[in-house]
């Protein structure tokens, strides 16, 4: 046992410096054989939202002050241009709005002004259903944002949906087809007992420890019907703010593989200011947020999902 554990410890410790949380890869099924099927094994080494600040351009930066002195034009004031296929038209200048987003990794710290966010593309083996989730809410005002969070942390943390509240069942058939529905169904991973999780994380180490038993809990949570939005945030988001990564300050300008550059101000996880800077090299762009992810460049910090549902005073 103390070999697998071994193991175990050497392939987590790989693992982290590779992702935000990563993979748990094939020596996984040493250190915890007796403890998961084999089913659960091969599902657990997988994380269903890849993306983290691996997958950022980190060489194409601008500093937090450029452009502090711009005029930036409202996407609230432009939103007659803008069409849920194409998004905002922009000509060469600078843009500012805050739109709904959304935590896509429990277990991590929610965000705070010590860290910069770089883009980087929605990815891993649900990406498709997690875009489709983010994209088609924007037809459904009568959802509410907590509603659609809750489903893409069930989505992260493996949970079968069939086993959802009905009230989360009745959500997920209006934003997803049932060919989606029925892979959340069955690619998952059931919860495991508390002596059980406590051995195969006995010797894990942070974060991948925290993470592992954060999403076992919210998948026992998800299948209690009494279960409210504030319990399961609350195993989501970690008390404090991760260690700042001094490299890509609060405010840095990332660019995006369509040649402009943009900036993440989060408000929260929930909601997130972007300011958008387009150089007239590149002419026009087309500016449409969902599929886009706000990565913290502290890897201990929430990657934030970005939605199309922009936010305008009345």
């Amino acid at each position: 046992m103390k070999k697998n554990h071994l193991i175990l410890l050497l392939c987590i410790c790989s693992m982290t410096t590779n992702a935000q949380f990563g993979k748990l890869k094939d020596a996984l099924n040493n250190g915890a054989a007796s403890l998961l099927n084999n089913k659960q094994l091969k599902l657990l080494q997988n994380q269903p939202i890849t993306t983290n600040f691996d997958d950022c351009n980190k060489e194409d930066i601008l500093p937090p002050d450029f452009g502090a002195d711009s005029v930036k034009k409202r996407l609230c004031l432009l939103k007659a241009n803008y069409t849920t296929t194409g998004g905002f038209q922009l000509k060469p200048g600078f843009y500012t709005g805050t739109f709904k987003s959304f935590c896509l990794q429990a277990g991590t710290y929610g965000p705070d002004k010590g860290n910069g966010y770089l883009f980087a593309p929605l990815a891993g083996p649900k990406e498709k259903i997690a875009r489709t989730l983010i994209a088609n809410w924007e037809q459904h005002p009568e959802i509410e944002q907590y509603q659609v969070q809750l489903l893409l942390w069930a989505i992260v943390a493996k949970t079968n949906f069939s086993k959802l509240s009905p009230e989360l069942q009745l959500v997920a058939a209006k934003l997803l087809d049932k060919n989606d529905i029925s892979s959340l169904s069955s690619a998952v991973v059931d919860y495991i007992s508390g002596e059980a999780m406590s051995k195969l994380t006995s010797n894990l180490p942070e974060p991948a420890k925290t993470v592992i038993e954060i999403e076992n809990k919210i998948r026992g949570m998800m299948y209690q019907e009494n279960s409210s939005y504030n319990e399961i945030e609350s195993l989501a988001m970690l008390n404090g703010v991760a260690p700042p990564n001094k490299d890509f300050p609060n405010g840095v300008w990332s660019m995006h593989p369509d040649g402009y550059y943009i900036k993440y101000l989060p408000h929260s996880y929930s909601k997130t200011e972007v300011v958008i800077y387009v150089p007239k090299k590149v002419g026009s762009i087309s500016f449409l947020p969902v599929g886009d992810v706000a990565v913290p460049a502290s890897r201990g910090s929430q990657r934030l999902g970005q939605s199309n549902l922009l936010i305008c005073e009345k």
